[in-house]
């Protein structure tokens, strides 16, 4: 037997008391309308006799109020409140008695809000930079933020030995305190399919700050990856990025 699909809780559009009174009234007039003999809502609250008063002043209310001094501004803004509140009661009479159906709904004269699409999946984050740290066996792993990422995974590895980095000489260079390189390189100095024999998984909670990779060995070269988790799972693994261990 198969399974009936899941309709999706409707809510209206709303915002009634920042609508100028023209589009309020003819919000109005639009329900009134659509509300009288649908079957679909044979009983609203307020009555349809009690909204067609409220709305019958506040049109009048409104129109008086445009030559109108203070006190039929006063009459007039008296009047909105009122409309406004039948609007909420009826939106929300309308909201409970139509299954849960956007079409059905949308007879009532108020607008359904459209369905939020699904977030894709999150995409695969970018390594910003791979930095010396501030003592030997230490790198410091800048990670570009990614749009939907909760948190993000990294793994580092050894590269096979003789294998280069985009960094060159000035990474041997590096322990003279001559500054702290960085590299964003894809692996280099070997065959494509050069990669860690093993890698290592560090969870990251946050990407404001560099986050470092300790107790490394000094003079090899290590490859690095992150990848992002978002609402509906993991990213791949970026590319990596190489750099020689001070």
């Amino acid at each position: 037997m198969s399974k009936s699909k899941k309709l999706s809780v409707v809510h209206a559009v709303l915002g009634f008391a920042a609508m100028t009174d023209a589009k309020l009234l003819m919000l109005a007039n639009a329900v009134l309308k659509a509300l009288t003999g649908n079957a679909a809502f044979p009983n609203p609250t307020p009555s349809l006799a009690t909204f067609t008063t409220d709305l019958t002043a506040f049109s009048n209310a409104a129109t008086a109020a445009l030559d109108g001094g203070k006190n039929a501004r006063s009459i007039r803004d008296k009047a909105k409140k009122v409309l406004v509140a039948d609007l909420r009661q009826l939106v929300m009479y309308a909201e409970s008695n139509c299954n849960d159906d956007p079409a059905v709904f949308n007879t009532s004269g108020f607008t359904a809000k459209a369905k939020a699409s699904s977030s894709g999946p999150v995409g695969v984050p970018v390594i910003k930079s791979l930095d010396y740290g501030n003592v030997p066996g230490q790198i410091l792993v800048s990670i570009k933020s990614t749009a939907g990422a909760k948190s993000y995974n990294l793994r580092f590895g050894a590269m096979p030995p003789g294998t280069a980095t985009a960094l060159g000489a000035a990474s041997a260079g590096s322990a003279s305190g001559s500054g702290s390189p960085s590299s964003t390189s894809p692996t280099a100095g070997a065959s494509p399919a050069a990669a860690p024999a093993a890698w290592t998984v560090v969870q990251v909670a946050t990407v404001k700050k560099a986050t470092p990779l300790d107790n490394l060995v000094s003079g090899t070269v290590y490859a690095v990856q992150v990848q992002a988790l978002g609402a509906q799972g993991l990213s791949a693994w970026s590319d990596s990025a190489t750099i020689m261990c001070p």
